[in-house]
Parts: structure tokens; C-alpha cells; sequence
């Protein structure tokens, strides 16, 4: 192989991604022993609901291209590559989606400009550069396009919504070989597959494959494997993993075995024995591969290669960051066996069983400083509160104040995918009084125990409320809401509460027949309802344009809100 140059590419992928499957590769005669230093750092954090779910895109039956207004066949800039009419283009969800596959695509220096439904013009940067001929032009039967976009976009999936920064490593020149060993010594698992058609894959050689297919393997990184991290990303415990190991749960891409011989074996820059990282389940006589040239799945007789699989490194400590365009529910692990989530309804809060669905069990997470609020969606302007924050006392929902009873340290557990959550007025952790796991249980705070369940919480990502992310201008015809109050304005269903809005200008709309509206925390700026301003109640006044537009200006608190009904 050609000596490559040392290259490191930071991209921060606002929005996430997908976790992906398992491969299998080559003989232990074509391990590169080189010294290439390349590959690239990246940023999970797409929550599989939003694009690349059954309701969104992949499912056992449905690939990206196929009902989604999505067509490889088609450059994306056209009106047949990426429809603005129907498919991911008309939500918040699909157009989350977009922004990775564009991001995946895309060079950096290169960016696509899409409108919505409405007329409303979306800019997605681009940035890894896996198939730039996708913007003008039909990739259909390129299987670098198909097969790279697609482990690309599983690499970026995590089920929680939450960001972590990755390694990426592939076969692909885009991204290339080599490790951070220092600040990426984990290998979490590799992706390849094909979601983005269905039906026989003739179209990138591959006629005995059905598609979608989406697969991933674990790495070597985790003592628990599959079990404890791939499968749902943070954590196997989490809901909706849009991929499968065809190799089995459990199994690490090194493992499968044909005819006596290893059927997956690595390309990698320390092809040595011991080259494995700290906390691996085994040392294989091969080492730790960086990745892999070649993924097989079926193996042996009638063998599939997939060649443009992508494999993911990460740190067992790492930052976590929480999308504000998402909403989340809270689940102790110490309920793991009939899951509760943590529930507003009451104060102090308890847990409620999350089969019940129940818009007060869903929260807003806004960045402080490094700490957290937390605030029920079904509250505006009300907190979570520690109150004194002695052991024992009950979490409450309060007022929103900006006091440090109100913060949360958010620290990510990462060899389970879980989360402490601790107050920072005392450094105690929430937890389920007494570990029970029955439902009504009151979340208190008390002293922090690594190794208490109670104290342990997953944390998943849904969507209550529209967002604009990547907004850059309007081509509205004057018929919407806000035509005649504001620009770019974000889209809002009948129930909503806004959580925390930041001291810039807003704008909101709906079409949805409201029946109130109530403010919280305004004082210092204005707010508005299809021009009319209010400072206190507020009286619905007349729809425009068949809909509703909210304006809130600029200044006051930073923690100010509304809700409607």
C-alpha cells in the first residue's frame, strides 16, 4: 500500500447518527503492517427516530430511497433526487436525516440548499466527501455511494440522541486508516450494508442481497461486547436500533469462523500481537485491526463482500451533549425489568411506566454553563429542583430561577450507555427512593454510588415539537402564519411547551386550532400572537392566514416560555 500522509479532520455533525452491522474480510497474508496515520474524528447523535426509523425511512421493507422522496437516481439537487414535497423534506425528523447524508456525501467545502413543503429553504453542509457526484448527478449503481453513505450513516446512530465524538476508520480514501489511540483507544464496532434501496441489490452487484440492509459487528473494545454498547450504541438497553449482527448478539467481527480460517481479518497500521487496546475481550494472535478492507455477509459458500464498511473507535469517557431540538425521557436501570421513566405529574416527581406514554414523562434538556436543566414539556417555565439537596430529599418541580438547586451534571457511563445525574448545588445524585422498582416511586437525591442501579439512568431521545435546524431563508408566497410578523419561523403542533427559549428573537407558528396560550418568565421582553402583544393571560386572538404566529423578542431571562393547548 501507498505510504499515506497524517491527516485528522474535525467535523462536528450537529445532529447524529446511525450504528451499523457486521462484515467479514481478508486473509492474514494481506494485513498492512504500515505506519498511515490517517481516518477522521467525528460527532455522533442522530436518534434513529428521526429519519431512519419504520415511520421514516428504514425499516425490514422500506429503504431511504424508496418512499421517501429520496432517489439515487436523481442528483439530490434536483426536484427527483430529493423531493421538497413529500418524504424526509417536510419534518423535522426527515430533514435531521438530510443534514447527516449530506454531511456523509458531501466535501466540506461543499454545501445543498433544499426547500420544504412550505417554500422554506434548508442549507446542509457537507463534510466527509464519500460521494460528491450524488448533488448533480444519479450514484444508483456506484457501491461506493450506496455502501459508504449507508455505514456512514449508521456509524453516526446513536437510539439516546445524544453526541459523542467517534474515530472513524475505512477502506474509503474519504476517510482512510489509522487510529488516535490516545484519545479514541476503544473499537466500538463496524457498519456496512446497503439502506438506502430495497429489493434485490443487482444495482451494486450484489443480486442474493435483499435490501435494506443494515448490519454492524462489535469491536474489540468493550469487555461486553455487543451486549453492553453496539446494539443500541450507549447502551443495549435503548429502543428502536434500526440495525441487526447477522453473526449473532454478541460477536465481535473478528470472531466468525469458516473452514478453520478467520473470515473477517484486518487491515491495520499496528498489525502486531498485543496490539489490542486496554479493556478488550481478547487479543487475538492478529491484533486489533484498525478496520476492515472487507466485510462478508453471507460468508462462505455464496459469499457477499461489502467493501466500503466503516469501523468506530471511542473513548469509555466522554462528554455528553443533548440536543435541544429533542425531547427525553429518563429511565432507571434499576427498572430494567418492567421500564419506568421519570414522570412530572406529580411533586415531588416520581417514576410511571413508560408503556403509558404520557406527555408528562417527557423533557426538555438546556444547556447551563456544563450542568443541564431539566423541564417538563407539559410545564412551561417550571424545573427540576433538588431543593436543600440533602440525602433523601425529593426532587420537585419549581419555578425556573437559574439557581444551582435547578443545574444537573450530566456524567455518561460508558461501558452500559447510562447516565448519572447529579445535582450541582451539592454534587448528590438523583435516584430512585429506596431502588424500588415499582411504579410511583419519588426521585430524590442522594449521596453518589457507582455501583447503585437506582442512581443510573437511560436517557432516550424523542420529538414532541417541529424544529428548523438549518434554516437559511424563505421563498414563502405570503400564505403562512408568520408571512406578514417574521421570518423562518419554527413549525409547533397543538400541545407544546417551548422549554427554556434563549434571550434572541423567536418566531413560531401553527395551523393547529389552538384553544389558550401561557407565558412564563416574559418579564424584559415582548411577546406577541399574530401581532397582538401580552404581558400577562392571554386571550387567543383571531387566526391569520389559517394559523397562529408567536413572536418573543429579544432580552429579558433567559429561561422565559410559553405552552398552548
Amino acid at each position: 500500500m501507498k505510504e499515506l500522509g497524517k491527516r485528522t479532520i474535525q467535523i462536528s455533525l450537529a445532529l447524529g447518527a446511525i450504528v451499523g452491522l457486521i462484515g467479514c474480510g481478508e486473509q492474514a497474508g494481506d494485513v498492512e503492517t504500515g505506519t498511515h496515520d490517517l481516518g477522521l474524528s467525528s460527532i455522533n447523535g442522530l436518534s434513529s427516530i428521526n429519519g431512519l426509523s419504520s415511520i421514516n425511512g428504514l425499516s425490514s421493507i422500506n429503504g431511504l430511497s424508496s418512499i421517501n422522496g429520496l432517489s439515487s437516481i436523481n442528483g439530490l439537487s434536483s426536484i427527483n433526487g430529493l423531493s421538497s414535497i413529500n418524504g424526509l423534506m417536510t419534518n423535522s425528523g426527515g430533514r435531521k436525516t438530510i443534514s447527516y447524508l449530506v454531511k456523509c456525501a458531501l466535501a466540506a467545502n461543499d454545501s445543498l440548499v433544499k426547500a420544504d413543503q412550505n417554500g422554506n429553504n434548508y442549507t446542509f453542509a457537507g463534510g466527509i466527501g464519500l460521494c460528491p457526484a450524488w448533488k448533480n448527478g444519479g450514484v444508483g449503481n456506484s457501491s461506493q455511494c450506496m455502501e459508504g453513505l449507508s455505514a456512514c450513516m449508521m456509524a453516526h446512530v446513536n437510539t439516546a440522541g445524544v453526541h459523542v465524538p467517534l474515530w472513524l476508520d475505512s477502506n474509503d480514501g474519504a476517510i482512510g486508516w489509522g487510529i488516535d489511540r490516545v484519545n479514541f483507544p476503544m473499537q466500538e464496532g463496524t457498519f456496512f450494508g446497503d439502506i438506502m434501496d430495497t429489493g434485490a441489490l443487482s444495482n451494486i452487484g450484489k443480486p442474493s442481497v435483499t435490501g435494506p440492509a443494515a448490519y454492524y459487528c462489535d469491536g474489540a473494545g468493550f469487555p461486553a461486547g455487543s451486549a453492553g454498547v453496539v446494539a443500541g450504541r450507549l447502551g443495549a438497553n435503548q429502543t428502536g436500533a434500526p440495525y441487526t449482527n447477522p453473526f449473532g448478539t454478541g460477536t465481535t467481527c473478528q470472531s466468525p469462523m469458516y473452514s478453520n480460517a478467520v473470515v473477517n481479518v484486518g487491515y491495520f497500521s499496528k498489525g502486531i500481537g498485543g496490539s489490542c487496546p486496554a479493556g478488550s475481550n481478547s487479543n487475538p494472535a492478529q491484533g486489533c485491526p484498525d478496520g476492515y478492507q472487507q466485510m462478508q455477509y453471507p460468508y462462505g459458500t455464496g459469499a457477499v463482500s461489502w467493501t466500503h464498511g466503516i469501523t468506530v473507535w471511542r473513548n469509555n469517557s466522554y462528554t455528553p451533549v443533548f440536543d435541544t431540538s429533542y425531547q427525553y425521557t429518563l429511565s432507571s436501570n434499576a427498572t430494567a425489568s418492567n421500564p419506568m421513566v421519570m414522570d412530572s405529574g406529580t411533586s415531588p416527581i416520581q417514576q410511571w411506566s413508560k408503556s403509558a406514554g404520557l406527555a408528562t414523562s417527557v423533557f426538555n434538556m438546556s444547556p447551563n454553563g456544563s450542568s443541564w436543566t431539566i423541564s417538563p414539556m407539559s410545564g412551561a417555565g417550571k424545573c427540576l429542583d433538588a431543593g436543600a439537596g440533602t440525602n433523601g430529599t425529593g426532587v420537585v418541580i419549581a419555578t425556573c430561577n437559574g439557581s444551582a438547586s435547578q443545574n444537573w451534571n450530566i456524567t455518561a457511563i460508558a461501558m452500559n450507555g447510562s447516565f448519572n445525574v447529579a445535582a450541582a448545588s451539592t454534587g448528590r445524585c438523583m435516584n430512585v427512593r429506596g431502588a424500588s422498582p415499582a411504579q410511583g416511586a419519588v426521585m430524590e437525591v442522594d449521596d453518589c454510588n457507582s455501583s447503585s442501579t437506582s442512581e443510573q439512568f437511560n436517557i432516550q431521545a424523542t420529538i414532541y415539537a417541529n424544529d428548523t435546524s438549518g434554516q437559511s431563508g424563505t421563498t414563502t408566497t405570503g400564505t403562512n402564519p408568520c408571512a406578514s410578523f417574521c421570518t423562518s419561523p419554527t413549525e409547533f403542533p397543538e400541545s407544546f411547551a417551548s422549554g427554556s427559549i434563549a434571550t434572541t428573537a423567536a418566531c413560531y407558528e401553527t395551523t393547529a386550532s389552538l384553544v389558550g396560550a401561557q407565558i412564563s418568565n416574559m418579564t424584559g421582553r415582548t411577546f406577541s400572537i399574530n401581532g397582538t402583544a401580552f404581558t400577562g393571560s392571554v386571550t387567543l386572538p383571531a387566526k391569520v392566514n389559517g394559523g397562529y404566529c408567536v413572536q418573543v423578542g429579544a432580552g429579558g431571562l433567559n429561561y422565559a416560555s410559553f405552552s398552548t393547548w
